[in-house]
């Protein structure tokens, strides 16, 4: 069966743009990513983080773990893609991560990761239908992972939970208002689709919308053919690859969501590593349905919000501000570097085989 996706009819529309319009778009979204940095470090002028830190060793430990999600999630890639025989690598795996991570920060949180994420892999050669197997591969480990990890962080950290929420009343009504929101609009969604799809089943909209989704149906299940065969073959002889994945998932995420606690460690709050990754991990899940780039304000509330009954008042604006820029901007800064080094490589790579001649002439002397 033919690739879905490899045509050039189906290529990513950025693939499309001119070399130049497309090397110009990429240069600029690391340029942007460290502005927002800048940004935030100019903010924090006004702050006296010297007077609050009881251990800033801490802080240097926190940054030297934001970058592990960045390479454990890049290796994860290379490994899946030398599973299925892909010629994607740590490198190209790394310029997916750093590329999703870059753009991620100046588009809205809401609109997710994922579709940039394909969009990346696609720019990298990688096929449709194997762009998809992938992402669901990552998808699969990291909510295994995330799922046991909640599981076992509330178990640890249940009575402290339950105080706070009991001491608030009123958050738990809005958790409860907001959850029945979203249940009611996904619902109305839901049953909308399965409305439109009973219409075009039964021809009430004309031949041409039908045959259209026919042949649209018939595409999305090959393509989803594809995927499930892929699947089988990890099911088969990928469970030991499946294993080593899971090892690094868990290591990112671990690593991610406990830059709170070490943060606030150096100010000299107690340490509550379960309680801590939790209340993190619900801040980052706040912050990702904010409609800003990169969820800015709402990470930022949502770390006052959820953090303030264990933390004192006076260092709680002080570790949110530093907990932002190690948790998100350190990061992002790196990503960005390497992208924009990695683009720049790429540029080179690419010119040296159009002009071989050229790349091989010496060098004149200085």
């Amino acid at each position: 069966m033919s690739d879905p996706g490899t045509s050039p009819a189906a290529l990513a529309p950025w693939q499309r743009l001119p070399r130049r319009t497309l090397a110009i778009a990429l240069s600029v979204l690391p340029l942007v990513a460290l502005a927002n940095v800048a940004v935030l470090v100019w903010s924090l002028g006004g702050i006296d983080l010297a007077g609050r830190l009881v251990a800033p060793g801490l802080l240097l430990v926190a940054a030297a773990i934001a970058f592990v999600p960045m390479f454990a999630n890049s290796l994860r890639f290379a490994l899946w893609s030398r599973f299925l025989g892909l010629g994607l690598g740590f490198r190209g795996g790394l310029k997916v991560v750093t590329g999703t991570m870059v753009t991620n920060s100046i588009t809205p949180s809401a609109a997710g990761g994922m579709p940039i994420k394909m969009l990346f892999l696609l720019a990298e050669g990688v096929p449709a239908r194997r762009a998809a197997t992938l992402i669901s591969l990552q998808t699969a480990e990291d909510t295994l992972v995330m799922t046991s990890l909640a599981a076992l962080c509330l178990t640890l950290s249940g009575f402290q939970l339950a105080d706070f929420l009991g001491r608030q009343p009123g958050l738990v009504n809005e958790i409860e208002t907001d959850l029945a929101i979203i249940a009611a609009v996904a619902g109305c969604v839901l049953m909308l689709l399965a409305g439109l799809a009973a219409a075009l089943a039964a021809g009430l909209m004309g031949k041409g919308p039908r045959s259209r989704a026919a042949a649209l149906h018939a595409r999305a299940r090959d393509f989803g053919g594809h995927v499930v065969s892929d699947w089988l073959g990890v099911l088969r002889r990928g469970k030991g690859m499946a294993l080593v994945n899971l090892m690094l998932a868990l290591a990112q995420w671990l690593a991610r969501f406990s830059m709170a606690g070490i943060v606030l460690a150096a100010f000299g709050q107690d340490w509550h590593p379960a309680l801590y990754w939790l209340l993190q991990y619900l801040v980052q899940s706040i912050s990702s349905v904010v409609p800003t780039p990169g969820g800015a304000g709402g990470a930022e509330a949502g770390f006052l919000l959820l953090f303030a009954p264990f933390v004192a008042a006076g260092v709680l604006v002080a570790a949110m501000s530093t907990w932002r820029l190690i948790f998100f901007y350190l990061p992002l800064a790196g990503a960005a570097l390497v992208f924009f080094l990695l683009q720049r490589a790429g540029r080179r790579l690419r010119a040296a085989d159009s002009d071989p001649l050229a790349a091989a002439a010496p060098q004149p002397a200085e």
